[in-house]
């Protein structure tokens, strides 16, 4: 009995998301139920609602990339790199959509963490292609994949110690499983742009501003594009500089004061519309993230009822040649109203998993499963950077996302036969 009824509150939070309610009353009737089947107090909700919020703003960097892709959009770097890449690829956009997503794969392979860079990839890619469903599930696909299987990621760590062996040694053994899924997901990308083309009324924008791209030079378009390249740069191979010279000398912090001063430099923007550009580049996802750090708060009372490891523990029960697909649908499902932080999710319900006496590449697809579940999870930060970069509300970046990862879902599933 106690067992269903710890469920009662997700079931609850999940029916009235479905019912198309606001994300932060549903967080409170599962919370406020939560607590009565618990017998939680109100300092322990005030515990779970701080810790949500920690959580969510503990850790800078998307909103510094993301304060920084704004500015430099203000400054029209953005714009200046489209009609360059227009130029230059002649309308081959599904190209570049590809090419987008596997630097948005490396880049969080490097550095463990998805949202700062889709801070960064994501207006680039809404300013040339659009909002293309699967563009914007290609770069998810692509995110969490090298957020779990990358050696300098939390998510990584945390599945190795749960299987027994070195981080490294667990990212190598996932190595052919990354790099199959990227090119899927940058794959999905071309795929999507190639049927669709791009979803951007650029020329009609271009017409009511009285400006014609084709009069401007190659030289004056990449100048006025210099500040946003080198943000990319700085994001993608930050990590790597940051190991060539054993000092962490490429940080966020550092990397946005470069930009500003790229800003100044090389657009018509001064210090004083540059400052202002930085400031109002981070309301979007200063709102954003406050209501999120709020709702999980709510899904953090969940856990202290037992829920999420409770679930867990279903797949002990099932037939063992099926144990390990039911272990990745769980992992999958858990992730979704608690994927904020992968890793916490991952710690929740991995070390019962572990007991089962799964293969290391077992453990890998289920945290591959999980990573998945988060990128339709609307307290995952990678999902809030989505719809900050993609100009989409939160459900929206959700909806989209569903049926492209439920379709990975099966697909590693299928795979996961194999390993069982």
């Amino acid at each position: 009995m106690q067992f269903v009824l710890s469920l009662v509150p997700l079931a609850v939070i999940i029916v009235l998301l479905v019912m198309k309610k606001h994300m932060l009353f549903a967080g409170l009737v599962g919370g406020v139920a939560a607590m009565i089947i618990g017998g939680i107090s109100f300092g322990d909700l005030g515990g779970a609602m701080t810790k949500g919020l920690g959580t969510m703003f503990g850790n800078v960097a998307p909103i510094l990339y993301a304060a920084a892709a704004a500015m430099a959009g203000k400054g029209g770097c953005f714009k200046s790199l489209v009609n360059l890449c227009e130029k230059l690829l002649k309308g081959k956009f599904a190209v570049l959509a590809a090419v987008l997503v596997v630097v948005q794969a490396c880049a969080t392979y490097m550095a463990g963490l998805s949202a700062g860079n889709t801070m960064v990839i994501a207006p680039l890619v809404f300013a040339a292609i659009g909002a293309v469903p699967e563009v914007v599930a290609g770069m998810a696909i692509a995110g969490a994949v090298c957020f779990i299987t990358s050696p300098a990621g939390a998510q990584g760590v945390v599945t190795a110690e749960n299987i027994g062996i070195d981080v490294v040694e667990f990212a190598n053994i996932m190595t052919p499983f990354t790099i199959v899924l990227v090119l899927l997901a940058a794959a999905l990308a071309f795929y999507g742009v190639y049927r669709r083309g791009t979803m951007v009324a650029d020329r009609a924008a271009k017409a009511s501003e009285g400006v014609v791209e084709e009069s401007v030079s190659n030289a004056k378009l990449f100048v006025q594009s210099i500040p946003v390249i080198v943000l990319l740069l700085m994001v993608v191979l930050g990590g790597w500089v940051n190991g060539l010279v054993g000092s962490h000398v490429i940080v966020p912090a550092v990397t946005v004061c470069v930009v500003c001063i790229l800003i100044v430099m090389c657009t018509p923007l001064d210090i004083e519309g540059t400052c202002n550009a930085l400031i109002d580049g981070s309301q979007f996802i200063l709102t954003t993230m406050f209501s999120v750090g709020i709702f999980l708060g709510f899904i953090n009372l969940m856990e202290q009822i037992g829920a999420f490891s409770n679930i867990a523990s279903i797949a002990s029960a099932v037939p063992t040649f099926i144990m390990l697909p039911v272990a990745m649908i769980i992992g999958f499902l858990i992730a979704i109203p608690s994927g904020a932080y992968c890793a916490g999710v991952l710690t929740l319900i991995l070390p019962t998993m572990a007991l089962m006496g799964f293969s290391p590449i077992a453990m890998g697809l289920i945290a591959l499963a999980t990573g998945l579940g988060t990128q339709i999870s609307p307290v995952q930060i990678n999902v809030v950077a989505l719809s900050n970069g993609f100009d989409k509300s939160i459900m929206d970046i959700v909806k989209n996302n569903m049926k492209y990862m439920v379709g990975m879902l099966v697909l590693l599933i299928a795979v996961s036969f194999f390993f069982a």
